[in-house]
Parts: C-alpha cells; sequence; structure tokens
C-alpha cells in the first residue's frame, strides 16, 4: 500500500475538526475530493477509519490507530525535510510568517526587510490576518509561524505558543484637533463612546469584554445609539485615512501610529489598564523549524525589542500631560480660534 504524505494530514485534518466540511476548508480542498480520498485510503485498508453520522465523524479503533501512526511518520518526514534542507534554506527557498495589522505594521515588515537584505535569495511572504485564519494557514504548512495575541489560543492543543517578552500597551487615538483632544482632561474608555470607534481586525475578547462594559455604563448622550465597532476595516491603513479626516477614535499601538505621532498628524488620548495585548510566536505543535523560519523569527524579536524602545521614546513626547504634547495642543487651539474668526467675518 502506497501511502501519500498528503493523505496522513487529511486523516489528521478529519480527526481533528470531526466534520468533512471543517477539515476540507482548513485543507483548502472541496469536501467531495476530501471524502473520495478518505474512502479510497478506507477501501485499501478494508476497514473504516471513521464513522460518520449527521453530528459529524469520530475515529473507529482502527482510524484511532492511524492517527497516531500518521502523526508519528509526519513528524519524521518533517525532521527529514529540514535536515535536507539544512543550510542551503539561508541559500534559497521561501518563509512565510503571519501576524494582525499591529505586529505587520510595526515590527514583522522591517524584520522581513532586514532579513531579505541579509538572504536575498529567501524569499518571505508576509500575512495580515485574523488569528483564525492565520491558524488555518498554519495548520495547511502555508506558514512556517505567525504573532498573535495570546489569550485568543489557550485552547489550541495543535499550537505552540512562546509569549514575547513585553506587553504592548494600546492607547486611545484620535487627529490632532479633535474634541477629546483639546477637552483638557483624561480621556477613559467611557468618554469615547460619543464618537465613532473604528479598529483594524477584530478585538481580543480579554479587550473586548471591558470595552463593552465601557460601553453600556457611558453617560454619553448617543453612546448607547452607536454601534461598537463602529467600522471595522481589513488593516491599519484605511483606518488611518479615516481618522485623519473625520472624528472617528481607534485604539493602536504606539509603534503602528509612529510616523503620524511625530508629525502631528494623531495625538494620544489615553488609556486604561486593560488596554494591553500579549503577543505571542505562534508555530504548530510538533512540527521542526527549518533554518530560514529560525533566523527570520530572530529577526522579529529583534525588530520587536527596537519597536518597545520607539515605543518609549514617543510615550515621554506625546503623552497626555508631556511638553510636545502641550505645545501641539496650544498650536491646534489657536488655530481653531482663528478659523472661528475667520468664519464670524465672513458671516
Amino acid at each position: 500500500m502506497a501511502l501519500e504524505l498528503q493523505q496522513l494530514r487529511q486523516v489528521l485534518a478529519l480527526a481533528e475538526h470531526r466534520s468533512f466540511v471543517r477539515a476540507s476548508a482548513a485543507l483548502h480542498i472541496s469536501q467531495p475530493a476530501l471524502s473520495r480520498s478518505i474512502q479510497n485510503l478506507e477501501r485499501e485498508f478494508g476497514n473504516e477509519l471513521f464513522l460518520r453520522s449527521s453530528g459529524g465523524v469520530i475515529p473507529t479503533d482502527l482510524g484511532r490507530l492511524y492517527i497516531e501512526r500518521a502523526r508519528d511518520l509526519l513528524r519524521m518526514a518533517d525532521e527529514l525535510e529540514g535536515e535536507a534542507i539544512g543550510h542551503a534554506a539561508l541559500r534559497t527557498g521561501r518563509v512565510a510568517v503571519g501576524g494582525g495589522p499591529y505586529p505587520a505594521e510595526s515590527f514583522l515588515g522591517p524584520a522581513a526587510a532586514r532579513f531579505v537584505e541579509q538572504f536575498p535569495r529567501v524569499g518571505v511572504q508576509l500575512h495580515s490576518g485574523n488569528w483564525d485564519d492565520l491558524a488555518q494557514l498554519l495548520r495547511s504548512r502555508k506558514l512556517d509561524f505567525f504573532i498573535a495575541e495570546t489569550s485568543l489560543l489557550t485552547r489550541e492543543p495543535d499550537l505552540e505558543v512562546v509569549p514575547m517578552p513585553v506587553m504592548r500597551p494600546l492607547y486611545f487615538i484620535a487627529r490632532t484637533g479633535h474634541p477629546l483632544a483639546l477637552s483638557g482632561r483624561p480621556v477613559h474608555a467611557a468618554d469615547i463612546f460619543a464618537w465613532p470607534f473604528a479598529t483594524p481586525s477584530r478585538i481580543p475578547p480579554r479587550v473586548l469584554e471591558p470595552f463593552l462594559a465601557a460601553h453600556r455604563e457611558s453617560t454619553a448622550r448617543l453612546a448607547l445609539q452607536r454601534a461598537f465597532p463602529a467600522i471595522e476595516c481589513n488593516g491599519l491603513a484605511p483606518v488611518k485615512r479615516i481618522l485623519a479626516c473625520s472624528d472617528v477614535v481607534t485604539a493602536s499601538i504606539l509603534p503602528s501610529i509612529a510616523t503620524e505621532l511625530e508629525t502631528g498628524q494623531f495625538v494620544l488620548l489615553g488609556t486604561e489598564p486593560w488596554m494591553y495585548l500579549q503577543y505571542g510566536v505562534v508555530s504548530l505543535r510538533g512540527r521542526p523549524w527549518t533554518q530560514a523560519a529560525e533566523r527570520l523569527r530572530e529577526f522579529v524579536l529583534d525588530a520587536e525589542l527596537e519597536a518597545t524602545q520607539l515605543e518609549h521614546r514617543l510615550l515621554e513626547q506625546h503623552a497626555p500631560g508631556s511638553r510636545t504634547r502641550r505645545s501641539r495642543t496650544r498650536s491646534s487651539t489657536s488655530r481653531g480660534k482663528k478659523a472661528g474668526v475667520a468664519r464670524t467675518r465672513r458671516g
């Protein structure tokens, strides 16, 4: 019997998802193709590997034995592949990494740029998306690793999550001259709900729950009439464009908006103790790392450290109450008064 690695991965995916629909989606193949492949394998064995029912599929005794052996065979195949590639992986090849909009903007992009400068014949694929999409790509071997908020992955036994060393605070952000920026008082979560809130990705449940509690507690007249979030984008760039031309507010880690802060386009409004992200490096448990992936991970960790240093500098210069912030606020207020005088004279 000639067994293919593809069939082994199909059996493991079906055992994990307990559904032909979900397994075929995870493998990025059609459901009929997966069903035919499993049926062909069962015919070769002369026995069923899975029991089918309207509620899904479960492995038979033979199926459980096959699944255990398949994991061992795939682990050995991955190890052999890693050894065969060896140092050649750094002379040619490809490495794929993923992350949400904040990591992609703040440290994954710079890490990829420095990696290809040092290893010009190794291509880097950088995927930006939500954690569940990235997990699918990882399980189908289309990613070597990805960066995600660790609280999202506590119930994923096939994934290995190594927390990164620094927690990333989130800050409320708006355009310079926003009414909240000119109020002269600290801004808290309940204050922002008088304004539409935009987000570049789905909000992790650990952060979403206190957000929703603040939404319910807000005394702003429009707060309970607004959806939260009001705008959900697929990426950080459209959120930045929206903020620049409106009174929409958002929350972000500081390295992702460094340019906008330093040019005076955006301003920090405030934060809350629960507003932080704990990122981790996510890989497939038991899958050996290629040398290219290991080196790219080192570049990512170095870039993340530099992002931490940048964050400290930005906070010193642009936190509410800092000298730079007070100067820009006075300038914005002065421009607003001049514009008001001009409108009065024209009237």
